[in-house]
């Protein structure tokens, strides 16, 4: 671009000018700089090509009333009544207009992001937890803060602040947000003050209005939803198992320390009570690494970091101390003086507090929700389990579930499942996969007439080798329960959760007893089970052959590509926050952007085909 600077007047002290710059640009474009404005000129020529769309866009957006009815007008209006919060005005000026109307491309994907979204029932349902209606500091309008969030999780921005310095620097960002160039910007503080106030149960709300609003778009059938979960690493820093080791002990010797405080508090604890801790809260610990590590030197981690230790404890050792207190509180008190005890009982007693100590204990320094579990039986990780309700219709996702990497899975299919149903309704069908293949689950499904596409879990194959549950088969008719030889098993006593014994009746002229009951010397072979959980899952074994349920497990293959989208671009892999209640809000939002991202692309798509 040529231009060239005219200046004008005297300079003021500080060596600005008093007076007036001109800046002339290309075809005639000009900026002048007066004492209290700024003038702008856009010739015909400086424009070229541009001119006529240019002009056409600015009378049709005057005709419109644009101006008035700018994203920042529907975001920060202010809701009926007296009660109603009042929200901070972002006031558009001509320039900020002018670059929106020209750099904000009408097919952008933001654009058509924006009109799906209700921004002003978001508001709405937000309204309730602010008090400033008669009094204090005008707050920032929820849909704003929603919308810096939106944009943070729909293109995978690592961190809060760097999302709100690309709102700065992007024109389609800043016009999605309702804010201008020249007013007053939202900072880090006000969006984490937002998360903390409003909690995840608004951002569920949220994610409602989405589902329901794909339901109304006929984008949801609930013929057929799958579910499935996938691990989520933690931001925070995951201690080795040696860490892992020295924080047990140490919360091992706390404990010891009490109830020596309490039998004998004349006399010091001795030094083998430290090393009872450490052996113990290795053995609880089991991993390879920590094979050739000698108590003594863990005993030494305990006491270097107990010197090391800042004035203001860390946040893991805050919750060490109470962990400890309680599982203190719970246990019974050792029967006599600690030393009067044997060493064996000592060592029992320690095992058992060292694995209720360990539920509770931190995984990881920064994150103190988040936990060390496994997706398969060799593949571990430090964080959490993140797992999606998908419908199949338009892989809409209707209901999500967040919980610490240690949890049993199965335990997250019901709470998310009830979920879906408080929106959608209960589906016809289900696809999950073997991790799920437990009773409580069949039960849950049939409490609900859900129909489960579940994929067969095996049964465990006795230690001696021989034939397990999974060779018996149930008469179609009759509780009848039949051996891999077809002969009737005979039931014998049942205990308190239901297990019941079966023996063979024909064992001693069994062609398979060798292969079925490799160590039984002839004896006669029992199986323990549950009839009741055992025939349904037989049952379940038998449908997992049809073709219906091949076409659902397909189906289910195909919705897990959700997850890798959310892997991919939606901050999926990595949790971006560090407590287990704003990760739950983190899951939240990724599903809230990949549902409205499907809802916009249909409404876009369907108003092309009536144009």
């Amino acid at each position: 671009m040529r231009y060239a600077m005219h200046l004008a007047g005297d300079y003021a002290p500080d060596g600005r000018n008093a007076m007036g710059a001109t800046i002339q640009g290309y075809g005639g474009s000009q900026l002048s700089h007066q004492a209290d404005q700024i003038v702008i000129r856009l010739p015909r020529k400086a424009l070229g090509k541009e001119w006529k769309s240019l002009t056409a866009h600015l009378f049709e957006a005057m005709g419109q009333q644009q101006v008035i009815s700018s994203p920042q007008r529907v975001m920060t209006e202010r809701g009926e009544g007296q009660e109603a919060p009042r929200w901070k005005q972002v006031s558009i000026d001509v320039l900020s207009w002018v670059l929106f109307l020209l750099k904000v491309p009408a097919d952008h994907e933001l654009v058509a992001l924006w009109q799906t979204i209700p921004w002003a029932t978001i508001n709405q349902l937000c309204a309730p937890l602010y008090q400033n209606a008669h009094g204090g500091r005008y707050a920032w309008a929820p849909a704003q803060m929603v919308a810096i969030l939106m944009l943070m999780f729909l293109y995978g921005v690592a961190y809060e602040t760097r999302t709100l310095a690309w709102v700065r620097e992007n024109i389609v960002w800043c016009w999605f947000c309702g804010l201008g160039f020249f007013g007053s910007w939202p900072n880090r503080n006000a969006l984490y003050d937002f998360r903390q106030r409003v909690g995840p149960e608004l951002f569920e709300e949220v994610l409602t209005l989405a589902v329901l609003a794909c339901v109304e778009a006929g984008l949801v059938n609930n013929l057929l939803v799958s579910f499935d979960l996938t691990s989520v690493v933690a931001s925070g820093h995951r201690w080795s198992p040696y860490e892992r080791a020295v924080i047990l002990t140490q919360a091992l010797i706390r404990y010891l320390e009490l109830c020596w405080a309490e039998q004998r508090p004349e006399e010091p604890m001795p030094d083998a009570l430290h090393k009872l801790a450490a052996e113990v809260a290795m053995e609880v610990l089991p991993h390879k690494a920590l094979d050739r590590v000698k108590p003594e030197r863990v005993v030494e981690s305990v006491a270097q970091w107990d010197d090391q230790t800042d004035p203001q404890e860390p946040l893991w050792q805050g919750v060490m101390k109470e962990a400890m207190e309680e599982v203190y509180l719970e246990e019974e008190p050792t029967e006599g003086p600690l030393l009067e005890v044997t060493p064996q009982a000592v060592r029992y007693k320690l095992i058992r507090v060292a694995k209720r100590l360990l539920v509770r204990l931190p995984h990881t320094r920064g994150d103190l929700d988040a936990r060390v579990g496994r997706t398969t039986d060799y593949t571990w990780f430090c964080g959490y389990l993140m797992g999606f309700v998908v419908d199949s219709l338009s892989h809409v996702i209707t209901a999500i579930v967040l919980a610490a990497g240690n949890i049993k899975q199965f335990k997250l299919f019901p709470p998310a499942m009830d979920a879906h149903r408080q929106r959608v309704g209960a589906p016809q069908a289900t696809a999950i996969d073997s991790a799920f293949d437990v009773p409580q689950i069949h039960t849950y499904l049939d409490k609900h007439h859900i129909e489960g596409h579940v994929t067969s879990r095996d049964h465990a194959t006795p230690a001696d080798g021989g034939y397990g549950t999974d060779r018996l088969e149930w008469d179609e008719d009759r509780w009848i329960l039949r051996c891999p030889n077809q002969t009737l098993l005979k039931p014998k006593g049942k205990d308190r959760q239901g297990n019941q014994a079966y023996v063979g009746t024909a064992c001693h002229e069994c062609r398979r007893y060798k292969n079925c009951y490799p160590k039984g010397q002839g004896k006669p072979k029992q199986f323990i089970l549950n009839p009741v959980t055992h025939r349904r899952w037989q049952e379940n074994r038998k449908h997992c052959l049809t073709e219906e349920y091949k076409a659902a497990q397909d189906q289910r293959f195909v919705e897990e590509g959700r997850f890798g989208l959310a892997k991919m671009n939606h901050h999926g892999a990595k949790a971006p926050y560090r407590s287990e209640d704003m990760n739950l809000i983190a899951t939240l939002m990724i599903a809230i952007v990949m549902n409205y991202r499907i809802l916009a692309w249909y409404k876009q798509e369907e108003r092309k085909a009536k144009h």
